[in-house]
Protein backbone atom coordinates (compact mmCIF):
# COMPACT_ATOMS: atom_id res chain seq x y z
CA UNK A 1 0.00 0.00 0.00
CA UNK A 2 1.08 3.54 -0.88
CA UNK A 3 0.06 6.79 -0.16
CA UNK A 4 0.22 9.62 -2.74
CA UNK A 5 -0.02 13.75 -0.90
CA UNK A 6 -1.18 15.59 -3.55
CA UNK A 7 -1.48 18.52 -0.75
CA UNK A 8 -0.13 20.97 1.61
CA UNK A 9 0.69 20.11 5.42
CA UNK A 10 -2.01 20.48 7.43
CA UNK A 11 -2.98 24.02 8.91
CA UNK A 12 -5.62 22.64 11.63
CA UNK A 13 -6.47 24.79 14.14
CA UNK A 14 -9.39 27.27 12.53
CA UNK A 15 -10.54 23.70 10.21
CA UNK A 16 -10.47 21.81 13.22
CA UNK A 17 -12.57 24.23 15.77
CA UNK A 18 -14.82 24.70 12.93
CA UNK A 19 -15.16 20.48 12.21
CA UNK A 20 -16.07 19.98 16.26
CA UNK A 21 -19.31 22.16 15.90
CA UNK A 22 -20.34 20.83 12.54
CA UNK A 23 -19.68 17.55 13.82
CA UNK A 24 -21.26 17.72 17.08
CA UNK A 25 -24.77 19.83 15.43
CA UNK A 26 -25.01 16.83 13.06
CA UNK A 27 -24.72 14.22 15.75
CA UNK A 28 -27.06 16.17 17.59
CA UNK A 29 -29.27 16.09 14.81
CA UNK A 30 -28.88 12.33 13.96
CA UNK A 31 -30.06 11.45 17.56
CA UNK A 32 -33.35 13.88 17.19
CA UNK A 33 -34.33 12.67 14.05
CA UNK A 34 -33.58 8.65 15.83
CA UNK A 35 -36.05 9.86 18.30
CA UNK A 36 -38.43 10.97 15.51
CA UNK A 37 -38.14 7.52 13.73
CA UNK A 38 -38.72 5.81 17.01
CA UNK A 39 -42.10 7.71 18.36
CA UNK A 40 -43.35 7.48 14.45
CA UNK A 41 -43.30 3.96 14.54
CA UNK A 42 -45.02 3.79 17.64
CA UNK A 43 -47.62 5.42 16.63
CA UNK A 44 -48.24 3.66 13.16
CA UNK A 45 -48.31 0.21 15.55
CA UNK A 46 -50.95 1.67 17.93
CA UNK A 47 -52.98 2.47 14.69
CA UNK A 48 -52.44 -1.31 13.93
CA UNK A 49 -53.25 -3.07 16.73
CA UNK A 50 -56.39 -0.50 17.00
CA UNK A 51 -58.16 0.59 13.79
CA UNK A 52 -61.07 2.76 13.21
CA UNK A 53 -64.00 1.29 12.74
CA UNK A 54 -65.27 1.12 8.93
CA UNK A 55 -67.69 3.95 7.71
CA UNK A 56 -70.99 2.43 6.62
CA UNK A 57 -71.39 3.15 3.29
CA UNK A 58 -74.00 4.76 1.44
CA UNK A 59 -76.49 2.86 -0.56
CA UNK A 60 -75.95 3.21 -4.64
CA UNK A 61 -79.20 2.83 -7.40
CA UNK A 62 -78.44 0.03 -9.94
CA UNK A 63 -76.64 1.36 -13.24
CA UNK A 64 -78.81 1.11 -16.20
CA UNK A 65 -76.79 -1.85 -17.87
CA UNK A 66 -75.74 -0.52 -21.54
CA UNK A 67 -73.21 -1.86 -24.36
CA UNK A 68 -70.09 -1.24 -23.82
CA UNK A 69 -67.08 -1.46 -26.43
CA UNK A 70 -63.65 -2.60 -24.99
CA UNK A 71 -60.80 -1.14 -27.10
CA UNK A 72 -57.32 -2.68 -27.06
CA UNK A 73 -55.03 -1.58 -24.48
CA UNK A 74 -51.87 -0.49 -26.28
CA UNK A 75 -48.41 -2.08 -24.51
CA UNK A 76 -46.50 0.21 -22.78
CA UNK A 77 -42.58 -0.43 -23.09
CA UNK A 78 -41.28 0.10 -19.46
CA UNK A 79 -38.53 3.02 -19.32
CA UNK A 80 -34.98 1.09 -19.30
CA UNK A 81 -33.49 1.61 -15.97
CA UNK A 82 -30.24 3.59 -15.74
CA UNK A 83 -27.24 1.71 -14.88
CA UNK A 84 -25.68 2.58 -11.77
CA UNK A 85 -22.43 4.07 -11.34
CA UNK A 86 -18.67 1.74 -11.13
CA UNK A 87 -15.71 2.60 -10.21
CA UNK A 88 -13.34 3.23 -13.76
CA UNK A 89 -10.86 0.28 -14.88
CA UNK A 90 -7.56 0.64 -15.80
CA UNK A 91 -6.46 -3.04 -16.60
CA UNK A 92 -6.36 -4.97 -13.74
CA UNK A 93 -6.63 -1.21 -10.91
CA UNK A 94 -9.82 -0.21 -9.98
CA UNK A 95 -9.87 4.05 -10.17
CA UNK A 96 -12.19 5.40 -7.59
CA UNK A 97 -12.54 9.29 -6.56
CA UNK A 98 -14.37 10.18 -3.57
CA UNK A 99 -15.29 14.16 -2.64
CA UNK A 100 -17.78 15.36 0.11
CA UNK A 101 -21.45 15.36 -0.98
CA UNK A 102 -22.72 18.31 -2.68
CA UNK A 103 -26.47 17.96 -1.51
CA UNK A 104 -25.26 17.45 2.08
CA UNK A 105 -21.51 18.26 2.76
CA UNK A 106 -21.16 15.98 5.61
CA UNK A 107 -21.44 12.51 3.49
CA UNK A 108 -19.28 11.42 0.87
CA UNK A 109 -20.43 11.82 -2.88
CA UNK A 110 -19.57 7.58 -3.53
CA UNK A 111 -21.85 5.99 -1.11
CA UNK A 112 -20.36 2.47 -2.29
CA UNK A 113 -18.16 1.06 -5.27
CA UNK A 114 -17.82 -2.23 -5.79
CA UNK A 115 -14.56 -4.40 -6.68
CA UNK A 116 -13.25 -8.15 -7.20
CA UNK A 117 -11.58 -9.95 -4.62
CA UNK A 118 -7.84 -9.05 -4.44
CA UNK A 119 -8.05 -6.44 -7.27
CA UNK A 120 -5.37 -3.48 -7.67
CA UNK A 121 -7.22 -0.54 -6.41
CA UNK A 122 -6.55 2.98 -6.64
CA UNK A 123 -8.95 5.48 -4.48
CA UNK A 124 -8.41 9.35 -4.50
CA UNK A 125 -10.21 11.96 -1.61
CA UNK A 126 -10.45 15.01 -2.77
CA UNK A 127 -11.68 17.14 0.26
CA UNK A 128 -13.25 19.82 -1.55
CA UNK A 129 -16.51 21.32 -0.78
CA UNK A 130 -17.78 25.03 -1.44
CA UNK A 131 -20.18 25.11 0.86
CA UNK A 132 -18.76 23.63 4.48
CA UNK A 133 -15.21 23.50 4.21
CA UNK A 134 -13.60 21.48 6.80
CA UNK A 135 -11.10 18.80 7.62
CA UNK A 136 -11.99 15.22 6.74
CA UNK A 137 -10.09 12.04 6.35
CA UNK A 138 -11.33 8.45 4.51
CA UNK A 139 -10.83 5.44 6.90
CA UNK A 140 -11.45 2.42 5.43
CA UNK A 141 -11.83 -0.92 7.85
CA UNK A 142 -11.62 -4.45 7.89
CA UNK A 143 -15.10 -6.40 7.37
CA UNK A 144 -17.46 -5.83 9.83
CA UNK A 145 -15.79 -3.60 11.65
CA UNK A 146 -18.35 -0.44 10.81
CA UNK A 147 -20.17 0.12 14.57
CA UNK A 148 -16.53 -0.19 16.13
CA UNK A 149 -15.13 2.10 14.20
CA UNK A 150 -18.42 4.56 14.58
CA UNK A 151 -17.48 3.89 18.32
CA UNK A 152 -13.79 4.31 18.44
CA UNK A 153 -14.15 7.45 16.21
CA UNK A 154 -16.47 9.26 18.72
CA UNK A 155 -14.56 8.14 21.56
CA UNK A 156 -11.97 10.32 20.68
CA UNK A 157 -13.95 13.44 21.79
CA UNK A 158 -12.88 12.34 25.35
CA UNK A 159 -9.41 13.72 24.62
CA UNK A 160 -9.29 15.63 21.52
CA UNK A 161 -5.89 17.12 21.91
CA UNK A 162 -4.47 13.70 21.14
CA UNK A 163 -6.72 12.60 18.63
CA UNK A 164 -5.40 15.36 16.62
CA UNK A 165 -2.17 15.13 16.86
CA UNK A 166 -2.97 11.42 15.28
CA UNK A 167 -5.12 13.15 12.54
CA UNK A 168 -8.26 11.13 14.02
CA UNK A 169 -7.43 8.16 12.93
CA UNK A 170 -7.84 4.97 15.03
CA UNK A 171 -5.35 3.02 16.66
CA UNK A 172 -6.85 -0.40 16.15
CA UNK A 173 -6.59 -3.86 13.86
CA UNK A 174 -9.84 -3.23 12.57
CA UNK A 175 -8.20 0.28 10.20
CA UNK A 176 -7.23 -1.26 6.85
CA UNK A 177 -6.13 1.67 4.81
CA UNK A 178 -6.34 5.33 5.54
CA UNK A 179 -5.81 8.87 4.65
CA UNK A 180 -4.70 12.08 7.15
CA UNK A 181 -6.51 14.58 8.18
CA UNK A 182 -6.98 16.74 4.82
CA UNK A 183 -7.31 20.56 5.22
CA UNK A 184 -9.98 21.83 1.93
CA UNK A 185 -8.55 21.72 -1.22
CA UNK A 186 -6.39 18.66 -0.21
CA UNK A 187 -6.54 15.26 -1.31
CA UNK A 188 -4.99 11.98 -1.25
CA UNK A 189 -4.44 8.80 -2.56
CA UNK A 190 -4.44 5.54 -1.46
CA UNK A 191 -3.48 2.53 -3.36
CA UNK A 192 -3.93 -1.06 -1.65
CA UNK A 193 -5.52 -4.40 -3.17
CA UNK A 194 -8.80 -5.28 -1.99
CA UNK A 195 -9.25 -8.12 0.53
CA UNK A 196 -9.66 -11.50 -0.47
CA UNK A 197 -12.41 -11.80 1.51
CA UNK A 198 -15.63 -11.01 -0.52
CA UNK A 199 -18.06 -8.74 1.78
CA UNK A 200 -18.59 -5.15 2.61
CA UNK A 201 -16.25 -2.99 4.14
CA UNK A 202 -16.73 0.29 5.41
CA UNK A 203 -15.14 3.49 4.63
CA UNK A 204 -16.28 6.68 7.14
CA UNK A 205 -14.31 10.18 7.78
CA UNK A 206 -13.44 9.20 11.75
CA UNK A 207 -13.21 12.96 12.90
CA UNK A 208 -15.38 13.23 15.92
CA UNK A 209 -19.64 13.35 15.04
CA UNK A 210 -18.80 12.81 11.21
CA UNK A 211 -18.89 8.83 10.98
CA UNK A 212 -22.73 9.07 11.86
CA UNK A 213 -23.64 10.03 8.31
CA UNK A 214 -20.22 10.29 6.18
CA UNK A 215 -19.41 6.56 5.46
CA UNK A 216 -19.61 4.55 2.73
CA UNK A 217 -19.48 0.86 1.28
CA UNK A 218 -16.74 -0.77 -0.49
CA UNK A 219 -18.28 -3.86 -1.96
CA UNK A 220 -15.82 -6.91 -2.68
CA UNK A 221 -17.36 -9.61 -4.81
Amino acid sequence: MSHTNDSTDNSGGFWSLANIILGLGFAGFAGVSAIALIAGATKYTRAIEHPAPPAAAAPTAPAASAPTTTAPVAAVAAAPTAPASAPAAAGDVVVVNIKPGTANPMSYDTPSFSVKAGQKVKLTFTNDNPVAPLQHNLVLGHLGSKDKLIALSNGMMANMVAAMAKGFIPEDPAVLVHTKLLNPKESETLEFNAPAEKGDYPYMCTFPGHSLIMNGTMKVE
